[in-house]
Formats: structure tokens, sequence, C-alpha cells
């Protein structure tokens, strides 16, 4: 078997809210809407793989670029049965210029739809393929904080957290620490003893304010705190997580593994957050998560449930799925809560199918 053909794809899906860190954030509001770059992998043998990268921000145009000049070229031809092989030859094609950045954001959507193809060859889903660790999975929820006062928050997310999800993740450091730390609060609060929240700031605090936060969040009960400080501080996370009493989360912005691999290696962090995307797809994820499980980290991919549902409930590592609805008008019916967890589409492959009328989003 061998591609014949790879083509790409640009939609732009509006944001129910725009992605807002806090109410009392001074700067402009976050993104409107997401940019979806969709890879349609045909091969000789009649199966098609579906593969797609989501772009926050600047860049899209250049990541679908990149796939129609440099990417396809490297794919089309081979066996798509072989995605760690075709992995390594992008990644040595991009070695002058470096691989992280927009071509590994390029390449994840290619490596996203080889997967679909090598589980559509087996005539399994995903996740059997990968292992099927549990049939259906955990999941907690990420867009539902974004741009609402405290209060809406919990009135947003209750209905969520009945259809099973275990906690709400929200966004501080918007500049006020009193305030992010109150909406905290209230939020908690309002959630009740039955639900958790997960806190994230995207490297926006000091060591100093991190820490007091994360003391604050102790005695709140906040699940895990998510990268507090700059990816780069390696000796303040190391200071952070030995005082902590809760669980300190990094990893969405890592755009490398070998970045996991050496946070997994120094043993102060217990849960790692991996963007199927930043990384370059799911091939690194993979490697990730097996050195997590070796050491008994966490894993939690960052957003993408479609992929997220497959990785979670194929391997013992990833414990549960970030999701968001940014593109259940996209891949309509995908994700699914049932029984309290997020079930997998039961077709072979990653179950992904385009809505009829996806053709509105395009750019």
């Amino acid at each position: 078997m061998h591609l014949v053909s790879l083509s790409a794809d640009h939609l732009r899906v509006p944001l129910a809210r725009p992605g807002r860190v806090s109410l009392t954030d001074p700067a402009p509001a976050g993104p409107t809407a997401v940019d979806v770059i969709l890879v349609r992998a045909e091969t000789d043998a009649g199966l098609t793989g579906l593969g797609y990268a989501v772009v926050v921000g600047p860049g899209a145009a250049t990541v679908r670029a990149l796939i129609d000049a440099d990417v396809s070229p490297l794919v089309v031809g081979a066996d798509p049965r072989q995605p760690e092989k075709r992995f390594a030859a992008a990644e040595a094609y991009f070695r002058g210029v470096g691989f992280a950045g927009l071509a590994a954001r390029a390449y994840s959507a290619v490596d996203v739809a080889l997967w679909d193809i090598k589980a559509k060859a087996a005539g399994v889903p995903l996740w059997e393929l990968l292992g099927a660790a549990r049939p259906a999975a955990p999941f907690f929820v990420s867009d539902v904080a974004a741009g609402r006062s405290a209060a809406d928050v919990v009135k947003a997310a209750k209905p969520l957290l009945k259809q099973g999800a275990t906690a709400v993740r929200i966004e501080v450091g918007g500049g006020d620490v009193r305030a992010d730390a109150d909406r905290v609060r209230e939020i908690n609060d309002g959630l009740g003893d039955d639900w958790a929240v997960c806190v994230a700031a995207d490297g926006r605090f000091d060591l100093g304010t991190a820490e007091a936060l994360t003391h604050f969040f102790e005695d709140v009960g906040v699940e895990w705190f998510e990268d507090p400080l700059p990816a780069t501080d390696t000796i303040g996370y190391a200071k952070l997580a030995g005082m902590a009493e809760i669980p300190i989360a990094v990893g969405s912005s890592f755009a490398t593994r070998d970045r996991f691999f050496q946070t997994i290696r120094d043993g102060v962090i217990r849960v790692v957050r991996p963007d199927v995307g930043r990384l370059g797809g799911i091939t690194p994820v993979l490697k990730v998560a097996a050195v997590a499980e070796a050491f008994g980290v966490s894993v939690s991919p960052v957003r993408l449930p479609e992929v997220g549902v497959q990785l979670a409930c194929g391997l013992p590592a990833v414990t549960r799925v970030d999701r968001v609805d940014w593109l259940a008008d996209v891949f309509p019916g995908t994700v699914r809560a049932s029984e309290g967890k997020l079930i997998p589409p039961a077709g072979p492959g990653l179950g992904l199918e385009l809505a009829p009328d996806a053709e509105r989003f395009r750019v």
C-alpha cells in the first residue's frame, strides 16, 4: 500500500466566546476563531486518512503551504502504515531550519492522517490498535471559563459535569493575581465537592507568585496547577514541585519530546500535558506516553479531544481527555459522553467524519 495523493484544506471555525484569560485582563479579548488545517490522504488501496491541525493565532496559511510544498513530497508514494518511519524522515528533512514550530504543526495533521489509515488498514479503531487500555475515558472541560464570570462558569459547567466531567480547567494570569485567586475560589465553591478545578497559567508567573498561589490553591482544593512558570525555568519547577501538596502539571508549551523526557526523568512532575499539534502528531506523543508510563507519570494531552479520546482509551498512561467543543460543528458526534465518560467512535481509524456543511468554514 502507498499514498497516491495528499491534499490540505483551510477552515476557520468561530469560537462561542473569545479565549480571554480573565475578565479583569486589560489586554484585548482573545481569538474569536480557530484555524483548522484538514489533510486528506488517499491510498492505492482505496483507504482515505483524515487528519487535522488546529492553529490559534497566526500561521495557518504557512502551515498549509508547508504541507503542500514540503510535507506532501515526503509521504506521497510511501507506505502510510509506517508513521514512525515517516515522522523520522520529516524530522530529518526539517533539521536545517528546525522541526519545532510551524513545521511540526504542519506535519502533525499528516501524522494524524497516517495513523487513521494504519488503523483502518488493520480494521480497528485507533484506540484498539494502540493497546485498548480502557473502553471509555474520564474527561475534564477546558472551554467553559473563557470570558465568563464565576457564576456564569458554574452555570455553563454543570450540564457538562452531569455528563461525567471530572473537573473544569480555568486559565489565570490576566494581570490581577487577587482577582484570579478570587475567581478560582468562587468557581470551586460554586461547583461543590463533587467536581474539581484545574488551574492553568501558561507560564505567566514568577516563582514567588507561583508559590503563593500554590499554597492558596492547596487550601481551596485545586486538583492541579498547570504551567505556572515559564517552560525554561527548570530550577523553579523543581522548587515549586518540592513544596507543593497539589500536583504541578507541565508541558502545554513544550515543543520537543526531549523536553518531556528530561522533565519526566527529573522525577518532580506528576502530570505532563503534551500538545499533539505542537509536537508533530500522534507519533511523538506515543513516545512521551511510553516514558511517562515507565516513570509513573500521568499524561493528559492538550485539547484535540477527537484524538485525545483515542489516546486515553488506548494507552494506560493517558488518564484523561481534555474536552473542548471547538470542532463540534466540523466533526459532529465524534466526541460523545456516555455513562459519565467519553467513548471513542466505533468505526475503524479515528472515526472522523466531516459535517456535510463544513464547507461554510472554508477560508
